[in-house]
């Protein structure tokens, strides 16, 4: 995947950090970082799920572990970070019947079947992965290696659903970075890579015909901005293999640059002039929707012509911070610290919102969804963490404790053990959704694929922030400080 949101279905996040200016100026050092998490510090969303096989079910990847619906966003249940998905980005799920969850960790690529109860970690050293949206056994991932010259980039493929990874597809020259990998909907034997070169960060895209057995390479820089110093795959569009949609950066700031021939030349219809391009997604209808920052005003952008432009969409009250789209439904991740909701939802494609959810039900008395409970298989594993959060006025103090209603929603049971790949027994379909033949999930098995097969996240641009435990601190001071004045 790469470091924006998706297209269609599963369209999800761009993972560049924005904080507020006021929390800036007290919350104490802050480093800079080109690849930085904010695992540990305030709780925010990473990037957002809606797979149409799975109708009931929502995912919202965030860096304290997921939060999840399996009852068409009516209860929400948290499974906490686990030794193997801490400081975990890029989430995606894969196609039916399978269902898997990836994820990128700080050393591999990681894996669930139980709804986050469980862990397996494969492919040492990816930084990037992708799912074939055809064929859920076929898994590319993008591996980093340290040398003495520096990093070596290469795609390796999966055909046992990202167990193990033999076939090596393609190895970059020296000095390429390999930002991204995507394999298109409409031909999954054409697959996209972006890089960076040399010095000077050329920016590129490699593309395959023939499912990586050889590749043309095409340096984008005469296309792009002057001066362009970063290239992300954001999606192949579903219906046309030679259409992508990219994340470019240059000092004028990032924009949205569209190729239609395969990556040989690109055009930048949309520009965050001086801003970040944080969040995209692609409708049902064809419409594509951008959310980002331009200085410092938050913005969305809707196409309705194939990107050919991009007029602006009425006044955005928050920080996008992912999108994805389901049916007619657009889903929008925000910045759970500086705006009202964690997750606001569209039925007219961006021109107006309603609130979904918020982490504390404490802010608002309950009036919109919150976080009810522990997933019932980490439960004992994920106490001491609620409580801390909850003491820190980050989530409330009776999720903790709480029992799902009706028991259990999660599709989790007692007794799993985080992180070691044997999830415990799971559960009775909720409400809303119908009991599989295995006791999981609402339709956590079936329904039908019908995703586009986009680029589910964004990667941290450069300019990502990170902050230090001073600023952890200063930033639990300053929400208890904003709650209390309301």
């Amino acid at each position: 995947m790469t470091a924006l949101a998706a297209v269609g279905p599963q369209a999800s996040l761009l993972r560049s950090r924005v904080f507020s200016l006021a929390l800036l100026a007290v919350a104490g050092p802050i480093f800079w970082a080109a690849d930085a998490r904010a695992d540990g510090a305030f709780p925010n969303a990473l990037n957002i799920l809606t797979p149409e096989q799975l109708p009931n079910e929502t995912l919202l990847a965030t860096n304290f572990g997921l939060v999840m619906s399996f009852d068409h966003d009516q209860t929400w249940i948290w499974s906490c970070e686990q030794p193997l998905n801490s400081f975990a980005t890029l989430y995606q799920m894969g196609p039916p019947p399978l269902n898997r969850i990836y994820a990128v960790s700080q050393t591999s690529l990681i894996t669930t079947d139980d709804s986050s109860c469980s862990w397996n970690s494969s492919a040492s050293g990816a930084v990037d992965a992708f799912v074939d949206p055809t064929n859920g056994n076929r898994v590319l991932a993008v591996v980093a290696k340290s040398s003495d010259a520096g990093s070596v980039y290469t795609v390796v493929e999966s055909a046992d659903a990202g167990s193990t990874f033999p076939q090596l597809r393609y190895m970059a020259a020296a000095g390429d970075h390999i930002t991204g990998v995507e394999i298109s909907r409409s031909d999954p034997q054409t697959v996209y890579l972006t890089l960076t070169s040399g010095s000077a960060y050329t920016p590129k895209v490699a593309v395959t015909s023939n499912g990586g057995g050889s590749w043309a390479l095409h340096d984008l820089s005469a296309s792009l901005p002057a001066g362009t110093y970063s290239i992300r795959l954001v999606a192949v569009d579903p219906t046309n293999a030679k259409k992508l949609i990219l994340r470019v950066g240059s000092a004028a700031g990032e924009a949205l640059a569209i190729s239609t021939d395969s990556g040989l030349s690109a055009t930048t219809p949309l520009t965050f002039a001086g801003g970040v391009f944080t969040a995209f997604a692609r409708m049902a209808s064809g419409s594509l929707i951008a959310g980002g920052v331009v200085g410092t005003t938050n913005v969305g952008y809707r196409s309705t012509d194939g990107g050919a432009s991009f007029p602006r969409l009425p006044a955005v009250p928050f920080t996008f911070r992912a999108m994805s789209a389901r049916g007619k439904t657009l889903y929008a991740a925000l910045d759970n610290m500086s705006d009202p909701f964690a997750i606001e939802t569209s039925t007219d494609e961006g021109t107006t919102w309603r609130p979904l959810m918020r982490f504390n039900k404490d802010v608002d008395g309950g009036a919109t969804g919150y976080i009810q409970a522990i997933q019932t298989c980490v439960m004992s594993y994920c106490q001491t963490d609620c409580e801390t959060r909850s003491s820190a006025e980050l989530l409330s103090q009776d999720v903790c404790s709480a029992a799902v209603t009706p028991d259990p929603l999660d599709g989790g049971g007692a007794g799993a053990s985080p992180g070691t790949g044997t999830g415990g027994a799971t559960g009775q379909g909720g409400s809303g959704g119908k009991t599989t033949s295995d006791g999981g999930p609402p339709d956590a098995r079936g329904g039908t694929s019908s995703g586009s097969g986009c680029h589910c996240a964004l990667p941290p641009e450069p300019t990502a922030w990170s902050l230090s435990p001073i600023a952890l601190v200063a930033g639990v001071v300053l929400l208890g400080l904003r709650r209390r004045r309301r």
